[in-house]
């Protein structure tokens, strides 16, 4: 049990989280989309296409490398260490790949298309049970005080997500937009496991034995394959857009109404929820819930270490278990409600906060909670961002992001790990994106322009032929 939740609490030792210094910025492109809809509309990017991405994070609370002597910059990693603090034990581990991606936007509209591979992994142990289990308080605490009403989940996700992406401008007033977006996806399963303790009240005997038993087990799992599963979800999003200038005859990369001019805000508030939807498993599938009640187990010789030996281990406790089984199950997605404010200084320098609230369903992943700040400086063919956020309303992290172009971009969340001087490194977070920008350019020209970015103002007189 023990070799499980250190396995679940901490390996993948590289394994997204936001790209909160990137996917606020007005050249985002379709990366925007993710965190809410309309974020491409308006964009100062005609066509945006995403050739590839990668996001990884992991974040835990129990193995962590130690300041001062882990650093990625001087390629040096003690041996990690171990917090045996008496708290409950999280873990949080998450890998996304942005396969091909374009999106346009045009006048009051903004569509796209995505592919993208994404998997996910959490595990939660209450306080008492992570430290029965990493054996931190003495045995006769728990022959004294037994374990009442505890609780665990660990689970693991992995799904391809094909999507498209529509955003509208359906109210304009004589500095503002208003705007509704979605991102409908078809969703195809690949891997979904998931272990949850519902309540479990024991004693524990002087020979270590479990006595007075009385448990709720529940478990999904399927055999790892393509196509396991199939489901829907959708991304609803809407946003308020304050702009610096008038626009009520503007309309966006249009160049037959505004020609090249491009008009930016002063401020945006967006709120949106993600991942609202399921996969329905089937093949090669199971669900069962379990429930033992005043019994005991005899821990030396009851040794499960995969679902298939859970099965096993069941016919040896005796009486007083009752279970359920389907050879089918139904995995919610990871839902995020999420709000975003970002303020423009009218200098190039930007100031976004983002609020992400995981909500928990029962039995199902579950998102970290988020909160950000991020000073970001955003020019056409450079940004920089330093975002700085509160992980799970407890723990503090620093990152930064780097824009070159418009074409290539990488930055984390979570920086430390990288100097490894401020405080023991408990996860990491790094991601980067290849991209091709298109951007809007008057049509009539009389002569050739060195790049397809260069613009003409509308009010500029064009050059005549000798």
């Amino acid at each position: 049990m023990k070799k499980l939740l250190l396995l679940l609490l901490a390996a993948n030792q590289l394994l997204s989280q936001d790209k909160l210094g990137y996917i606020n910025s007005e050249y985002a492109g379709i990366s925007s989309i993710y965190s809410n809809p309309t974020n491409f509309l308006n964009s100062k990017i005609f066509i945006d296409i995403n050739i590839i991405g990668a996001n990884a994070f992991i974040a835990n609370n129990l193995v962590y490398y130690p300041k001062s002597t882990s650093s990625v910059l001087k390629n040096n990693f003690s041996n990690p260490g171990q917090n045996l603090k008496d708290v409950t034990k999280r873990g949080f581990a998450e890998f996304n790949v942005e396969g091909p991606s374009a999106g346009i936007s045009f006048d009051n509209y903004s569509f796209g298309f995505f592919i993208n591979g994404r998997s996910m992994a959490e595990a939660k142990v209450s306080k008492t049970l992570a430290s029965y289990v990493l054996k931190t308080k003495d045995q006769s605490y728990f022959n004294e005080n037994g374990i009442q009403n505890q609780r665990a989940f660990f689970g693991f996700g992995a799904w391809t997500e094909f999507g498209v992406n529509a955003a509208y401008m359906y109210r304009r007033n004589h500095y503002s937009f208003r705007n509704v977006g979605v991102n409908l996806k078809y969703l195809v399963g690949i891997a979904h496991a998931s272990f949850r303790v519902n309540d479990a009240d024991y004693d524990i005997s002087n020979t270590g034995d479990l006595e007075n038993v009385h448990a709720i087990i529940s478990y999904k799992y399927n055999i790892p394959q393509w196509n396991a599963g199939k489901g829907i979800a959708l991304d609803l999003g809407w946003s308020y857009t304050r702009m610096l200038e008038a626009v009520s005859n503007y309309s966006p990369n249009n160049k037959k109404i505004s020609g090249c001019k491009h008009i930016s805000y002063k401020y945006k508030l967006g709120a949106s929820i993600t991942d609202l939807g399921f996969i329905n498993y089937k093949k090669n599938a199971s669900s069962k819930k379990i429930e033992y009640d005043s019994g005991s187990i005899n821990l030396d010789s009851t040794k499960a270490n995969s679902f298939e030996s859970i099965d096993q281990e069941l016919s040896r406790v005796g009486n007083g278990l009752k279970t359920t089984s389907k050879n089918h199950f139904l995995a919610l997605m990871p839902i995020g409600i999420n709000v975003q404010y970002d303020y423009n200084f009218e200098n190039n320098f930007f100031l976004n906060s983002s609020i992400s609230v995981g909500p928990r369903i029962v039995g199902q992943l579950k998102r970290p909670d988020l909160v950000s700040i991020t000073p970001r400086y955003d020019k056409k063919y450079f940004g920089a961002a330093l975002p700085i956020s509160l992980y799970n309303w407890t723990y503090p992290q620093v990152g930064f992001a780097l824009r070159l172009g418009t074409n290539f971009i990488i930055g984390t969340d979570r920086a430390g790990y990288i100097l490894g001087l401020v405080r023991n490194t408990y996860g990491a977070n790094i991601y980067f994106n290849l991209k091709i920008a298109l951007f809007t350019h008057c049509g009539q020209r009389k002569k050739r322009m060195k790049s397809t970015n260069d613009c003409i103002s509308k009010d500029q007189p064009l050059l005549k032929n000798k």
